[in-house]
């Protein structure tokens, strides 16, 4: 994935991989977004919430209305271990309200980054409390459109895979 150098092609690269994304989780029934990817791991509904959840703080707070991210967001702490925090925090969610929340956070980005400049979008920002600090385009290539091409490959395999009443 080779990085957008306007914000047209930013603006481009996002719908994409929004729109991968959107046709494999429209690929599952339903009644299976509860189902573990593999033994013992999460659930579709909890990698579309685990998403989301990147969407909203890094993506949309942190790069594109410069909020500082909770707490939780910050702690030196592995990834794995955020990642068990932030699953924790969201796991409940029903499944119905999950992809709801998806699709207007995707369309609040959006909407943000047509808001904004490409000066703002490509330059380097500094929120209050961040250690480092902050270029736009780059958390969202890694956090959110490329977040959803990092979780796809094991969705495909999961769905590749026969369904647990089958096994």
């Amino acid at each position: 994935m080779n990085d957008p150098t306007s914000k047209s092609e930013l603006l481009l690269a996002m719908k994409s991989a929004r729109n991968e994304w959107d046709s494999l989780i429209a690929q599952i029934p339903h009644q299976r977004l509860s189902e573990p990817l593999a033994s013992g791991t999460w659930s579709i509904k909890d990698v579309i919430a685990h998403v989301t959840e990147y969407d909203r703080w890094l993506a949309l707070g942190l790069a594109l209305r410069l909020q500082k991210p909770p707490k939780i967001w910050l702690e030196d702490i592995s990834l794995d271990e955020f990642n068990a925090i932030l699953n924790e925090q969201i796991a409940d969610r029903n499944p119905d309200d999950i992809l709801l929340d998806s699709k207007q956070v995707f369309q609040d980005l959006i909407r943000e980054v047509e808001a904004h400049s490409e000066a703002y979008l490509f330059g380097t920002q500094r929120v209050e409390g961040v250690p480092d600090d902050v270029t736009p385009y780059q958390i969202l290539k890694s956090e959110s459109y490329g977040h959803y091409l990092d979780h796809i490959p094991a969705i495909r395999a999961w769905l590749a895979a026969p369904a647990q009443d089958e096994v």
